[in-house]
Protein backbone atom coordinates (compact mmCIF):
# COMPACT_ATOMS: atom_id res chain seq x y z
CA UNK A 1 0.00 0.00 0.00
CA UNK A 2 1.11 3.56 0.58
CA UNK A 3 4.66 4.38 1.54
CA UNK A 4 6.18 7.70 2.49
CA UNK A 5 9.44 9.47 3.08
CA UNK A 6 8.43 10.53 6.58
CA UNK A 7 11.21 8.40 8.04
CA UNK A 8 13.76 10.80 6.49
CA UNK A 9 12.92 13.45 9.06
CA UNK A 10 14.60 11.20 11.64
CA UNK A 11 17.84 10.81 9.65
CA UNK A 12 20.61 13.24 10.65
CA UNK A 13 22.02 15.45 7.90
CA UNK A 14 25.52 14.04 8.38
CA UNK A 15 24.19 10.51 7.88
CA UNK A 16 22.63 11.58 4.58
CA UNK A 17 26.00 12.89 3.43
CA UNK A 18 27.58 9.57 4.39
CA UNK A 19 24.95 7.73 2.37
CA UNK A 20 25.89 9.75 -0.69
CA UNK A 21 29.60 9.26 -0.12
CA UNK A 22 29.35 5.47 -0.30
CA UNK A 23 30.46 4.10 -3.67
CA UNK A 24 28.03 2.51 -6.07
CA UNK A 25 29.10 -1.07 -6.63
CA UNK A 26 27.85 -3.02 -9.60
CA UNK A 27 29.01 -6.33 -10.96
CA UNK A 28 30.81 -5.97 -14.29
CA UNK A 29 29.37 -8.34 -16.87
CA UNK A 30 27.79 -8.27 -20.30
CA UNK A 31 26.24 -11.71 -19.95
CA UNK A 32 22.44 -11.48 -20.13
CA UNK A 33 20.32 -12.08 -17.03
CA UNK A 34 16.82 -11.27 -15.72
CA UNK A 35 15.06 -12.66 -18.80
CA UNK A 36 11.32 -12.07 -18.98
CA UNK A 37 8.72 -12.27 -21.72
CA UNK A 38 5.31 -10.77 -22.47
CA UNK A 39 2.75 -11.25 -25.21
CA UNK A 40 3.38 -9.21 -28.38
CA UNK A 41 1.81 -8.72 -31.79
CA UNK A 42 -1.81 -9.07 -32.77
CA UNK A 43 -3.41 -11.03 -35.61
CA UNK A 44 -6.76 -10.55 -37.32
CA UNK A 45 -8.56 -12.47 -34.56
CA UNK A 46 -6.93 -10.32 -31.87
CA UNK A 47 -4.60 -13.04 -30.59
CA UNK A 48 -0.93 -12.30 -29.84
CA UNK A 49 1.48 -13.40 -32.57
CA UNK A 50 4.61 -13.66 -30.46
CA UNK A 51 6.54 -12.44 -27.44
CA UNK A 52 8.66 -9.50 -26.42
CA UNK A 53 11.84 -10.75 -24.81
CA UNK A 54 13.56 -8.44 -22.33
CA UNK A 55 16.83 -8.83 -20.43
CA UNK A 56 19.56 -6.99 -18.53
CA UNK A 57 23.35 -6.66 -18.71
CA UNK A 58 25.52 -4.90 -16.15
CA UNK A 59 27.78 -3.50 -18.91
CA UNK A 60 26.97 -2.35 -22.43
CA UNK A 61 27.70 -5.32 -24.71
CA UNK A 62 30.67 -4.97 -27.06
CA UNK A 63 28.53 -6.14 -29.98
CA UNK A 64 24.85 -5.85 -30.88
CA UNK A 65 22.59 -8.16 -28.89
CA UNK A 66 20.25 -10.67 -30.50
CA UNK A 67 17.57 -13.17 -29.73
CA UNK A 68 18.19 -16.48 -31.44
CA UNK A 69 15.25 -18.88 -31.54
CA UNK A 70 13.84 -21.95 -33.21
CA UNK A 71 11.40 -24.83 -33.00
CA UNK A 72 13.92 -27.31 -31.63
CA UNK A 73 16.14 -27.18 -28.58
CA UNK A 74 19.79 -26.40 -29.39
CA UNK A 75 18.78 -25.67 -32.99
CA UNK A 76 18.14 -21.94 -32.80
CA UNK A 77 18.28 -21.09 -36.48
CA UNK A 78 16.57 -17.68 -36.53
CA UNK A 79 17.67 -14.34 -35.08
CA UNK A 80 16.09 -10.99 -34.23
CA UNK A 81 18.15 -7.94 -33.20
CA UNK A 82 17.30 -6.03 -30.09
CA UNK A 83 14.98 -3.07 -30.57
CA UNK A 84 16.88 0.22 -30.55
CA UNK A 85 19.72 0.90 -28.14
CA UNK A 86 19.90 -0.62 -24.67
CA UNK A 87 18.55 1.74 -22.03
CA UNK A 88 20.63 2.92 -19.06
CA UNK A 89 18.26 4.92 -16.87
CA UNK A 90 20.81 5.42 -14.06
CA UNK A 91 24.41 5.87 -15.16
CA UNK A 92 26.56 2.98 -13.94
CA UNK A 93 23.67 0.68 -13.06
CA UNK A 94 23.27 -1.48 -16.13
CA UNK A 95 21.51 -1.72 -19.45
CA UNK A 96 18.03 -2.93 -20.32
CA UNK A 97 17.32 -4.65 -23.64
CA UNK A 98 14.21 -5.78 -25.52
CA UNK A 99 13.47 -7.58 -28.79
CA UNK A 100 10.12 -8.53 -30.36
CA UNK A 101 9.58 -12.01 -31.74
CA UNK A 102 6.58 -11.61 -34.04
CA UNK A 103 4.79 -13.69 -36.64
CA UNK A 104 5.28 -16.94 -34.73
CA UNK A 105 3.09 -20.00 -35.19
CA UNK A 106 0.15 -20.08 -32.79
CA UNK A 107 0.05 -22.56 -29.92
CA UNK A 108 3.63 -23.69 -30.59
CA UNK A 109 6.66 -24.20 -28.36
CA UNK A 110 9.71 -22.10 -29.24
CA UNK A 111 13.21 -22.23 -27.78
CA UNK A 112 15.37 -19.12 -27.43
CA UNK A 113 18.48 -17.49 -25.96
CA UNK A 114 19.69 -13.89 -25.87
CA UNK A 115 23.12 -12.28 -26.16
CA UNK A 116 25.87 -12.42 -28.79
CA UNK A 117 28.97 -14.47 -29.62
CA UNK A 118 31.40 -11.90 -28.26
CA UNK A 119 29.85 -11.22 -24.85
CA UNK A 120 28.16 -14.57 -24.32
CA UNK A 121 24.69 -16.06 -24.43
CA UNK A 122 22.05 -16.70 -21.82
CA UNK A 123 20.88 -20.18 -21.03
CA UNK A 124 18.31 -21.60 -23.43
CA UNK A 125 14.68 -21.12 -22.42
CA UNK A 126 11.37 -21.97 -24.05
CA UNK A 127 7.78 -20.70 -24.19
CA UNK A 128 4.49 -21.59 -25.88
CA UNK A 129 2.72 -19.04 -28.07
CA UNK A 130 -0.94 -18.13 -27.69
CA UNK A 131 -3.67 -19.99 -29.58
CA UNK A 132 -5.53 -18.09 -32.29
CA UNK A 133 -8.98 -18.02 -33.89
CA UNK A 134 -11.36 -20.86 -33.05
CA UNK A 135 -8.65 -22.69 -31.14
CA UNK A 136 -8.35 -19.68 -28.81
CA UNK A 137 -12.09 -19.58 -28.19
CA UNK A 138 -12.13 -23.26 -27.22
CA UNK A 139 -8.90 -23.30 -25.20
CA UNK A 140 -8.91 -23.62 -21.43
CA UNK A 141 -6.38 -21.27 -19.87
CA UNK A 142 -5.04 -20.93 -16.34
CA UNK A 143 -3.50 -17.71 -15.00
CA UNK A 144 -1.63 -17.03 -11.75
CA UNK A 145 -2.85 -13.68 -10.42
CA UNK A 146 -1.52 -11.67 -7.47
CA UNK A 147 -0.22 -8.30 -6.41
CA UNK A 148 2.28 -6.88 -3.94
CA UNK A 149 5.26 -9.24 -3.90
CA UNK A 150 8.61 -8.36 -2.40
CA UNK A 151 12.02 -10.00 -2.66
CA UNK A 152 12.94 -12.88 -0.34
CA UNK A 153 12.06 -12.35 3.36
CA UNK A 154 13.05 -10.75 6.65
CA UNK A 155 15.34 -13.67 7.55
CA UNK A 156 17.44 -13.23 4.41
CA UNK A 157 17.04 -9.44 4.31
CA UNK A 158 16.51 -8.22 7.90
CA UNK A 159 14.80 -4.88 8.39
CA UNK A 160 16.92 -2.12 9.91
CA UNK A 161 13.84 0.05 10.44
CA UNK A 162 10.14 -0.76 10.55
CA UNK A 163 8.09 2.43 10.41
CA UNK A 164 5.59 3.94 7.95
CA UNK A 165 4.04 0.54 7.21
CA UNK A 166 7.29 -1.44 7.11
CA UNK A 167 7.13 -4.57 9.28
CA UNK A 168 9.71 -6.62 11.13
CA UNK A 169 8.52 -10.11 10.15
CA UNK A 170 7.53 -10.77 6.53
CA UNK A 171 8.10 -13.17 3.65
CA UNK A 172 7.73 -13.36 -0.12
CA UNK A 173 9.75 -16.59 -0.18
CA UNK A 174 6.69 -18.61 0.84
CA UNK A 175 4.81 -17.50 -2.27
CA UNK A 176 7.86 -17.83 -4.54
CA UNK A 177 8.22 -21.48 -3.49
CA UNK A 178 4.52 -22.14 -4.04
CA UNK A 179 4.63 -20.59 -7.52
CA UNK A 180 7.57 -22.85 -8.38
CA UNK A 181 5.71 -25.89 -7.06
CA UNK A 182 2.67 -24.96 -9.16
CA UNK A 183 4.64 -24.19 -12.31
CA UNK A 184 3.12 -26.18 -15.14
CA UNK A 185 -0.41 -25.75 -13.78
CA UNK A 186 -0.76 -22.21 -15.13
CA UNK A 187 0.06 -20.66 -18.52
CA UNK A 188 0.64 -17.03 -17.63
CA UNK A 189 1.33 -14.75 -14.66
CA UNK A 190 -0.43 -11.45 -14.05
CA UNK A 191 1.32 -9.37 -11.38
CA UNK A 192 -1.02 -6.56 -10.30
CA UNK A 193 1.57 -3.98 -9.32
CA UNK A 194 4.01 -3.38 -6.45
CA UNK A 195 6.79 -5.43 -7.97
CA UNK A 196 9.85 -6.23 -5.81
CA UNK A 197 9.38 -3.27 -3.40
CA UNK A 198 12.66 -1.76 -4.56
CA UNK A 199 11.49 1.58 -3.15
CA UNK A 200 11.52 -0.03 0.32
CA UNK A 201 15.03 -1.45 -0.13
CA UNK A 202 16.48 1.32 2.05
CA UNK A 203 14.82 -0.28 5.10
CA UNK A 204 17.18 -3.26 4.78
CA UNK A 205 20.35 -1.19 4.37
CA UNK A 206 20.11 2.43 5.45
CA UNK A 207 23.58 3.33 4.20
CA UNK A 208 23.94 3.28 0.45
CA UNK A 209 21.82 3.03 -2.67
CA UNK A 210 20.08 -0.38 -2.90
CA UNK A 211 17.08 0.24 -5.20
CA UNK A 212 18.71 -1.38 -8.22
CA UNK A 213 20.26 -4.22 -6.18
CA UNK A 214 16.78 -5.14 -4.96
CA UNK A 215 15.09 -4.88 -8.36
CA UNK A 216 17.85 -6.87 -10.06
CA UNK A 217 17.77 -9.49 -7.35
CA UNK A 218 14.02 -9.89 -7.66
CA UNK A 219 14.15 -10.18 -11.45
CA UNK A 220 16.73 -12.97 -11.29
CA UNK A 221 14.79 -14.64 -8.48
CA UNK A 222 11.70 -14.78 -10.71
CA UNK A 223 13.47 -15.66 -13.96
CA UNK A 224 12.57 -19.35 -13.86
CA UNK A 225 8.95 -18.24 -14.26
CA UNK A 226 9.28 -15.02 -16.23
CA UNK A 227 11.51 -16.48 -18.95
CA UNK A 228 9.20 -19.42 -19.64
CA UNK A 229 5.71 -17.91 -19.76
CA UNK A 230 4.19 -14.46 -20.33
CA UNK A 231 4.75 -12.40 -17.18
CA UNK A 232 2.23 -9.58 -17.54
CA UNK A 233 2.35 -6.64 -15.13
CA UNK A 234 0.16 -3.73 -14.08
CA UNK A 235 1.53 -0.57 -12.53
CA UNK A 236 1.36 0.05 -8.76
CA UNK A 237 2.25 2.90 -6.44
CA UNK A 238 5.54 1.26 -5.38
CA UNK A 239 6.74 1.62 -8.98
CA UNK A 240 6.49 5.41 -8.87
CA UNK A 241 9.85 6.43 -7.35
CA UNK A 242 12.70 5.69 -4.92
CA UNK A 243 12.31 6.44 -1.20
CA UNK A 244 15.85 6.13 0.14
CA UNK A 245 17.94 9.00 1.48
CA UNK A 246 20.37 8.38 -1.38
CA UNK A 247 17.58 9.11 -3.85
CA UNK A 248 16.07 12.00 -1.96
CA UNK A 249 19.28 14.04 -1.89
CA UNK A 250 20.85 13.07 -5.21
CA UNK A 251 20.17 12.89 -8.93
CA UNK A 252 19.20 9.22 -8.58
CA UNK A 253 15.84 10.28 -7.20
CA UNK A 254 15.24 12.35 -10.32
CA UNK A 255 16.33 9.45 -12.54
CA UNK A 256 13.82 7.13 -10.88
CA UNK A 257 10.82 9.47 -10.74
CA UNK A 258 7.55 8.88 -12.58
CA UNK A 259 7.70 5.09 -12.95
CA UNK A 260 10.98 5.18 -14.90
CA UNK A 261 12.38 1.82 -13.75
CA UNK A 262 9.04 0.10 -14.34
CA UNK A 263 8.66 1.35 -17.90
CA UNK A 264 12.31 0.65 -18.74
CA UNK A 265 12.18 -2.94 -17.52
CA UNK A 266 8.72 -4.08 -18.61
CA UNK A 267 7.42 -4.15 -22.19
CA UNK A 268 3.72 -4.89 -22.40
CA UNK A 269 1.59 -4.97 -25.62
CA UNK A 270 0.57 -1.32 -25.46
CA UNK A 271 1.33 -0.51 -29.10
CA UNK A 272 -0.88 -3.40 -30.21
CA UNK A 273 -3.78 -2.15 -28.07
CA UNK A 274 -3.30 1.64 -28.47
CA UNK A 275 -2.20 1.84 -24.85
CA UNK A 276 0.68 3.84 -23.39
CA UNK A 277 4.01 2.26 -22.38
CA UNK A 278 3.27 -0.36 -19.71
CA UNK A 279 0.89 2.01 -17.91
CA UNK A 280 -2.29 0.79 -19.65
CA UNK A 281 -2.91 -1.81 -22.34
CA UNK A 282 -4.99 -4.87 -23.20
CA UNK A 283 -4.59 -8.26 -24.85
CA UNK A 284 -6.53 -11.37 -25.77
CA UNK A 285 -5.56 -14.79 -24.52
CA UNK A 286 -7.73 -17.80 -25.17
CA UNK A 287 -11.40 -17.02 -24.38
CA UNK A 288 -10.56 -13.89 -22.35
CA UNK A 289 -10.02 -10.24 -23.19
CA UNK A 290 -7.69 -8.89 -20.48
CA UNK A 291 -7.47 -5.18 -19.68
CA UNK A 292 -4.64 -3.79 -17.55
CA UNK A 293 -6.00 -0.54 -16.15
CA UNK A 294 -3.98 2.34 -14.72
CA UNK A 295 -5.08 3.05 -11.15
CA UNK A 296 -2.15 5.38 -10.40
CA UNK A 297 -2.10 8.31 -12.85
CA UNK A 298 -3.90 10.13 -15.67
CA UNK A 299 -7.39 10.50 -14.26
CA UNK A 300 -8.83 13.15 -11.92
CA UNK A 301 -8.81 11.15 -8.67
CA UNK A 302 -5.58 9.24 -9.28
CA UNK A 303 -3.26 9.18 -6.26
CA UNK A 304 -0.10 9.82 -8.34
CA UNK A 305 -1.63 12.05 -11.00
CA UNK A 306 0.85 14.89 -10.30
CA UNK A 307 3.46 13.54 -7.87
CA UNK A 308 4.84 10.14 -6.93
CA UNK A 309 4.05 8.00 -3.91
CA UNK A 310 5.81 10.35 -1.47
CA UNK A 311 3.95 13.37 -2.92
CA UNK A 312 7.18 15.33 -2.93
CA UNK A 313 7.11 18.08 -5.52
CA UNK A 314 10.68 17.12 -6.39
CA UNK A 315 9.34 13.98 -8.03
CA UNK A 316 6.50 14.89 -10.42
CA UNK A 317 4.50 12.02 -11.88
CA UNK A 318 1.73 11.14 -14.28
CA UNK A 319 0.64 12.91 -17.47
CA UNK A 320 1.61 10.04 -19.75
CA UNK A 321 -1.05 11.22 -22.20
CA UNK A 322 -3.19 14.34 -22.70
CA UNK A 323 -5.86 14.94 -20.06
CA UNK A 324 -8.78 12.56 -20.53
CA UNK A 325 -6.97 10.29 -22.98
CA UNK A 326 -6.61 7.35 -20.61
CA UNK A 327 -10.31 7.10 -19.72
CA UNK A 328 -11.26 7.56 -23.39
CA UNK A 329 -8.93 4.69 -24.24
CA UNK A 330 -10.41 2.50 -21.50
CA UNK A 331 -13.97 3.09 -22.66
CA UNK A 332 -13.07 2.47 -26.30
CA UNK A 333 -11.25 -0.76 -25.43
CA UNK A 334 -14.08 -2.10 -23.26
CA UNK A 335 -16.69 -1.09 -25.82
CA UNK A 336 -14.85 -2.87 -28.63
CA UNK A 337 -14.45 -6.02 -26.52
CA UNK A 338 -18.11 -5.97 -25.51
CA UNK A 339 -19.33 -5.49 -29.07
CA UNK A 340 -17.07 -8.23 -30.39
CA UNK A 341 -18.39 -10.59 -27.73
CA UNK A 342 -22.01 -9.80 -28.56
CA UNK A 343 -21.32 -10.30 -32.27
CA UNK A 344 -19.70 -13.68 -31.60
CA UNK A 345 -16.36 -12.44 -32.92
CA UNK A 346 -14.40 -11.94 -29.74
CA UNK A 347 -13.48 -13.55 -26.44
CA UNK A 348 -16.31 -14.78 -24.25
CA UNK A 349 -15.02 -13.11 -21.07
CA UNK A 350 -13.77 -9.63 -20.16
CA UNK A 351 -11.41 -9.46 -17.17
CA UNK A 352 -9.94 -6.17 -15.96
CA UNK A 353 -7.12 -5.81 -13.47
CA UNK A 354 -5.12 -3.06 -11.85
CA UNK A 355 -3.28 -2.29 -8.67
CA UNK A 356 -5.86 -0.50 -6.54
CA UNK A 357 -9.09 -2.17 -5.44
CA UNK A 358 -12.74 -1.22 -5.72
CA UNK A 359 -12.76 1.68 -3.26
CA UNK A 360 -10.12 3.61 -5.20
CA UNK A 361 -11.71 3.23 -8.64
CA UNK A 362 -15.44 3.66 -7.97
CA UNK A 363 -15.90 7.01 -9.73
CA UNK A 364 -14.07 6.59 -13.05
CA UNK A 365 -13.64 2.84 -13.62
CA UNK A 366 -16.57 1.02 -12.05
CA UNK A 367 -19.26 2.69 -14.22
CA UNK A 368 -17.37 1.57 -17.33
CA UNK A 369 -17.05 -1.98 -16.00
CA UNK A 370 -20.81 -2.08 -15.47
CA UNK A 371 -21.63 -0.44 -18.81
CA UNK A 372 -19.60 -2.88 -20.88
CA UNK A 373 -20.08 -6.09 -18.93
CA UNK A 374 -16.72 -6.69 -17.28
CA UNK A 375 -17.02 -10.09 -15.62
CA UNK A 376 -14.19 -9.78 -13.09
CA UNK A 377 -11.93 -7.07 -11.67
CA UNK A 378 -8.79 -8.19 -9.81
CA UNK A 379 -6.54 -5.91 -7.77
CA UNK A 380 -3.86 -5.79 -5.10
CA UNK A 381 -2.71 -2.85 -2.92
CA UNK A 382 -4.34 -4.18 0.25
CA UNK A 383 -2.01 -6.82 1.70
CA UNK A 384 -4.64 -9.49 2.17
CA UNK A 385 -7.44 -11.18 0.24
CA UNK A 386 -11.09 -10.17 0.01
CA UNK A 387 -13.71 -11.42 -2.44
CA UNK A 388 -17.18 -10.04 -2.95
CA UNK A 389 -20.35 -11.22 -4.65
CA UNK A 390 -21.06 -9.71 -8.11
CA UNK A 391 -22.14 -6.06 -8.15
CA UNK A 392 -24.10 -5.10 -11.25
CA UNK A 393 -22.55 -8.07 -13.05
CA UNK A 394 -18.91 -7.58 -12.00
CA UNK A 395 -17.12 -9.63 -9.35
CA UNK A 396 -14.44 -7.73 -7.41
CA UNK A 397 -11.43 -9.46 -5.84
CA UNK A 398 -8.49 -8.00 -3.95
CA UNK A 399 -5.55 -10.43 -4.01
CA UNK A 400 -2.61 -8.50 -2.56
CA UNK A 401 -1.26 -11.05 -0.11
CA UNK A 402 1.69 -12.55 -1.98
CA UNK A 403 4.02 -11.21 0.73
CA UNK A 404 6.09 -8.05 0.95
CA UNK A 405 8.06 -5.75 3.24
CA UNK A 406 4.79 -4.16 4.41
CA UNK A 407 2.76 -7.33 5.10
CA UNK A 408 3.22 -8.95 8.50
CA UNK A 409 3.51 -12.74 8.49
CA UNK A 410 0.14 -14.26 9.49
CA UNK A 411 -0.10 -15.42 13.07
CA UNK A 412 -2.35 -18.39 12.31
CA UNK A 413 -5.00 -17.05 14.68
CA UNK A 414 -8.19 -15.60 13.18
CA UNK A 415 -6.45 -14.92 9.87
CA UNK A 416 -9.28 -16.31 7.73
CA UNK A 417 -13.05 -15.96 7.90
CA UNK A 418 -16.22 -16.22 5.86
CA UNK A 419 -18.81 -13.46 6.11
CA UNK A 420 -21.58 -16.06 5.97
CA UNK A 421 -20.88 -17.07 9.56
CA UNK A 422 -21.61 -13.54 10.76
CA UNK A 423 -18.41 -13.31 12.82
CA UNK A 424 -16.11 -11.68 10.27
CA UNK A 425 -14.61 -8.33 11.24
CA UNK A 426 -13.37 -6.32 8.30
CA UNK A 427 -9.62 -5.86 7.85
CA UNK A 428 -10.18 -2.71 5.81
CA UNK A 429 -12.61 0.19 5.80
CA UNK A 430 -16.02 -0.78 4.36
CA UNK A 431 -16.04 -0.43 0.59
CA UNK A 432 -12.24 -0.40 0.21
CA UNK A 433 -11.44 -3.93 -1.01
CA UNK A 434 -14.82 -4.71 -2.55
CA UNK A 435 -18.24 -3.04 -2.55
CA UNK A 436 -19.63 -2.59 0.96
CA UNK A 437 -22.10 -5.35 1.76
CA UNK A 438 -20.84 -7.66 -0.98
CA UNK A 439 -18.02 -9.22 1.10
CA UNK A 440 -17.93 -13.03 1.10
CA UNK A 441 -14.50 -14.17 2.24
CA UNK A 442 -11.27 -12.66 3.58
CA UNK A 443 -7.89 -13.89 4.72
CA UNK A 444 -4.53 -12.46 5.72
CA UNK A 445 -2.72 -15.66 4.74
CA UNK A 446 0.09 -15.50 2.16
CA UNK A 447 -1.80 -16.53 -0.99
CA UNK A 448 -2.20 -16.12 -4.75
CA UNK A 449 -5.11 -16.53 -7.13
CA UNK A 450 -5.71 -18.89 -10.02
CA UNK A 451 -8.05 -17.76 -12.79
CA UNK A 452 -9.30 -20.48 -15.13
CA UNK A 453 -11.39 -19.89 -18.23
CA UNK A 454 -12.81 -21.76 -21.19
CA UNK A 455 -15.70 -20.97 -23.52
CA UNK A 456 -18.19 -22.33 -20.95
CA UNK A 457 -16.98 -20.99 -17.63
CA UNK A 458 -14.81 -18.55 -15.70
CA UNK A 459 -13.63 -19.69 -12.27
CA UNK A 460 -11.42 -18.39 -9.48
CA UNK A 461 -9.44 -20.01 -6.66
CA UNK A 462 -7.23 -18.70 -3.88
CA UNK A 463 -4.27 -20.94 -3.03
CA UNK A 464 -2.52 -20.80 0.35
CA UNK A 465 1.19 -20.22 -0.30
CA UNK A 466 2.31 -22.23 2.73
CA UNK A 467 0.05 -25.28 2.51
CA UNK A 468 -1.10 -25.33 -1.13
CA UNK A 469 -4.68 -25.64 0.12
CA UNK A 470 -7.47 -23.96 -1.83
CA UNK A 471 -8.86 -21.40 0.61
CA UNK A 472 -11.60 -19.90 -1.54
CA UNK A 473 -13.22 -20.68 -4.88
CA UNK A 474 -16.08 -19.42 -6.96
CA UNK A 475 -17.61 -19.67 -10.42
CA UNK A 476 -17.98 -16.29 -12.07
CA UNK A 477 -20.64 -15.36 -14.60
CA UNK A 478 -23.30 -17.48 -16.25
CA UNK A 479 -22.90 -19.69 -19.33
CA UNK A 480 -23.84 -18.20 -22.67
CA UNK A 481 -23.25 -19.14 -26.28
CA UNK A 482 -19.58 -18.93 -27.13
CA UNK A 483 -18.29 -17.93 -30.55
CA UNK A 484 -17.14 -20.88 -32.65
Amino acid sequence: MAASMGWLRCVPHRLMLLVLALPACAEASSKPEQLHIAFAGRDASGAPTGMRVAWFTHDRPAASSLVKYGLKSRALDKTVPEEGSPREYIKGFGFHHVAPLLGLKPDTRYYYAVGNDEDGWSDEWSFTTAPSGRAAARRKISVSVFGDMGWEDSAQRPMEIHVDGLVRNWSATVTRRRLEAMKGSFDMVWHLGDIAYADDAFAHKLLGFTYEECYNGWMNWMQNLSATMPYMVSVGNHESECHSAACYVSERGTALKNFTAYNARWHMPSAESSGVMSMWYSWNYGPVHFVSVNTETDFPNAEEKDTGDSHSRRFPAGHFAPDGAYLKWLEADLKAASEARKAGKGPRWIVAGGHRPYGDITKEHVPLFEKYGVDLYVAGHGHAYVRGTPVNGTTYVMVGGAGCDEMAAPSGLNDTCSYSDGACSGMFAPGFAVAHGSEVYQTSRFATGILQADHHSLSWELVDSETGKVLDSTSIGSPMTAFV
